[in-house]
């Protein structure tokens, strides 16, 4: 139950970090404040094109938190059986375009708008292609992880 708790978390962090700037726009900010005060950013400062560290290194440990917990909904994609492929194939796409998209937000902490870091068609149909093609293998879907996950920050770890 933990890992399934997990999976559900990993994906909403994804979605609340991909819409901070949507959010914002409503008037309605779903990132922990604790987090960014640590870091040295006052969320009530948040504004669109104006890039502040401390709000760069708070995205950051989101992103962590949220790789880590996309890591356990790989460990529980892999209890279903490997020839439940359907199954597995379903996880692993929502897994991966997380994944993703966490990449892209990473590299562009900097980001203002959804849309700067939302990953591509070519990217959707290349990690669909990438679980059909793996899901029936441990091995080959933590390899598929592995690499949609490569650069991002782990919990625990400090980057800067």
């Amino acid at each position: 139950l933990e890992l399934s708790v997990s999976f559900g978390q990993g994906l909403q962090m994804t979605n609340i970090l991909k819409d901070i700037w949507d959010d914002h726009e409503r008037g309605a900010c779903w990132l922990p404040r604790d987090v960014f005060a640590q870091a040295g950013f006052d969320l009530r400062e948040l504004k669109p094109g104006r890039y502040h560290a401390g709000f760069g290194a708070g995205l950051e440990r989101l992103i962590a938190i949220a790789h880590q917990h996309l890591r356990n909904a790989v460990s529980y994609t892999l209890l279903i059986p490997g020839s439940e492929t359907g199954l597995r194939n379903f996880c692993l796409w929502a897994i991966s375009m997380a994944a993703l998209t966490l990449r892209n937000i990473h590299r562009r902490r900097d980001f203002s708008a959804g849309s700067q870091v939302k990953i591509s068609r070519r990217s959707v149909k290349a990690a669909v292609l990438a679980s059909q093609v793996s899901a029936r293998s441990d091995l080959l879907v933590r390899l598929l992880f592995r690499v949609a996950g490569r650069g991002l920050p782990m919990a625990g770890e400090r980057t800067g």
